[in-house]
């Protein structure tokens, strides 16, 4: 069994609390580590704490890109 990571499948996203696809993945960590306008990924309008989600982001695995 691999350990790698398949960032292009979908995948749980412990921010959103659901399975998203691998693009709402990379737009909210380029989003949540503020490389993009938060505004800039309209699914973010649904998460109440964003201090919280940047936490919660950096933590996932998902985010060492």
């Amino acid at each position: 069994m691999s350990n790698e990571i398949d960032y292009t499948s979908d995948h749980y996203c412990p921010v959103y609390g659901r399975t998203i696809d691998a693009d709402l993945c990379y737009d909210s960590i380029m989003c949540l580590n503020r490389s993009f306008d938060i505004a800039s990924t309209k699914e973010l309008e649904e998460v109440k704490d964003i201090e919280k989600a940047r936490t919660i982001c950096g933590e996932c695995k998902y985010s060492e890109l």
